[in-house]
């Protein structure tokens, strides 16, 4: 590669893979030294393992997009331009607000009406307006939520914060 001028717009992809890739290396870091719960029958799985399984999901996605920003580089490629539209920063704000409105409730209301909201809401934003079926969205939502809390309370046999709904069902 010669000695071109350097351009955030040309590089940002190498950028932000290097960002991603240091976040994914701390953030395996940090999972392999999560504190495990009492385990309620013996099992190999822990608290530890799906955290850990996306921190070297994301550092094998970061590999790969350097991995692509550099070939794109060498060829002398272009960035695409592409801005992002008003509409697009608003899910993207709204999302990460809901994030944090679900970090906040998940111990007030417990993991399945917590998460139950989240998907159902997030789901709304993402979709695009003249597709909207809110009935489906609530039904993806409940059955999703209802594999996750049965993989990970019956599979995994880890403890999830309990809300109301759980206390009904006696988890």
């Amino acid at each position: 590669m010669s000695a071109k001028k350097f351009s955030f717009a040309k590089s940002r992809d190498l950028i932000l893979g290097v960002v991603l890739l240091a976040l994914g290396i701390a953030y395996t870091i940090m999972a392999r030294n999560l504190k495990t719960r009492p385990k309620l029958v013996p099992s190999y799985a822990n608290s530890q393992i799906v955290p850990t399984l996306l921190g070297i999901l994301l550092i094998i996605l970061s590999c790969a997009l350097i991995w692509q920003a550099v070939r794109k580089l060498q060829a002398g490629g272009e960035a695409e331009g592409k801005k992002m539209s008003k509409d697009d920063l608003i899910s993207v704000l709204l999302t990460f607000a809901i994030m944090v409105l679900y970090i906040i409730l998940l111990p007030e209301l417990g993991f399945i009406l917590s998460t139950m909201i989240f998907l159902f809401v997030q789901i709304t934003i993402l979709a695009p307006r003249e597709k909207r079926n809110l009935l489906l969205f609530a039904i993806v939502a409940v059955v999703f939520t209802a594999i996750a809390f049965v993989a990970f309370r019956i599979g995994l046999t880890q403890l999830l914060p309990r809300g109301p709904i759980e206390a009904l069902l006696g988890f």
